[in-house]
């Protein structure tokens, strides 16, 4: 033994397929589909790639300061076998199935400087105290890809409310409401939050949309983003007390590109990002049709908004 070494010197991590996660009555289940986890605890909802590495980077990066022994009394005092409900078990399964690594994180040491490690896939493995705290994340949806679109508010060009529509015509720089009272302004504060609302669009929670949680809600159309590049997206609100939930669907007026021989490089690129986007939106289509998202307030207050909240109230 020498100290500082890592508790898991030889693991790789690209041979990882499954990552088995239990603390008390938490559990998660992360499984590797192509270039991306998914959450079995969220029907198999894609994962946020950086929280799956942060884990692993986490585990991996675990040193050791010293060998602490053997034996089942040694165990059961760090809560390591039987498990308390502080102890964390992780497990890592690779493509074909075969265990990795099974190992338990105990309590933490006097002084909380480090956790009591075990492995539990080798036989008679000694229990470690680690150089430092272990805290690893046993919350499935702390590992959720909760970033749904992002799109700078500078790339929307018109904006579909429930009772107005803002848009921008030719010679203008910013999105003016149609049939505007002369006279009357524009709240501006108002319309960059409406205008914004895909930038960095954001979610609390997801549920497959025949959920019984969400099956039952009716969503009515709220929003209908239009792009510069000719796509866009149309969000749809609904309200179940104070808890509110989102569906969002992407557009693109592109339905196909002709290609001549003799057209330029500049237009063939052109045509090229074009398709492209249609592709995407396709994607996006593919993944966010099946599900429902719980939204916080402040993203439901964007939708919400009315053609009145859009334009400065006039003095008496």
């Amino acid at each position: 033994f020498q100290r500082g070494q890592l508790f898991l010197s030889n693991l790789n991590p690209d041979e990882i397929a499954t990552i088995e996660i239990t603390k008390g009555e938490e559990a998660v289940t992360l499984r590797r589909q192509g270039d991306q986890f998914t959450i079995a605890e969220k029907q198999e909802y894609p994962a946020s790639n950086s929280s799956v590495n942060r884990f692993l980077r986490d585990l991996l990066e675990v040193g050791l300061e010293r060998e602490v022994g053997t034996g089942a009394s040694l165990a059961e005092e760090l809560e390591i076998e039987p498990p308390g409900p502080e102890t964390l078990e992780v497990a890592l399964v690779d493509r074909t199935d075969n265990e990795m690594v099974r190992l338990r994180v105990g309590h933490a040491s006097d002084g909380g400087a480090g956790h009591y490690v075990q492995r539990l896939d080798e036989e008679d493995a000694p229990i470690y105290l680690t150089s430092r705290g272990v805290h690893l994340s046993s919350d499935a949806g702390t590992f959720l890809q909760k970033e749904i679109v992002d799109h700078p508010a500078a790339d929307v060009v018109r904006v579909e409310g429930s009772d107005f529509v803002l848009e921008k015509p030719a010679d203008a720089e910013d999105l003016v409401l149609s049939s505007l009272p002369a006279g009357q302004q524009l709240k501006s504060s108002e319309v960059s939050r409406v205008k914004g609302i895909l930038g960095g669009l954001r979610y609390d929670d997801v549920f497959v949309a025949d959920d019984g949680e969400v099956a039952g809600l009716e969503f009515e159309q709220a929003l209908r983003l239009d792009l510069a590049d000719g796509s866009g997206y149309v969000l749809s609100h609904a309200q179940d007390g104070e808890r509110h939930f989102l569906r969002i669907r992407g557009h693109n007026e592109v339905q196909q590109v002709a290609i001549t021989v003799d057209e330029a490089q500049e237009e063939l690129e052109k045509k090229a990002e074009m398709l492209s986007r249609a592709d995407e939106i396709d994607t996006f289509n593919s993944l966010h049709g099946s599900w429902v998202y719980e939204i916080s307030d402040f993203t439901a207050e964007k939708l919400q908004l009315k053609r009145a909240d859009l334009m400065e109230k006039e003095e008496s």
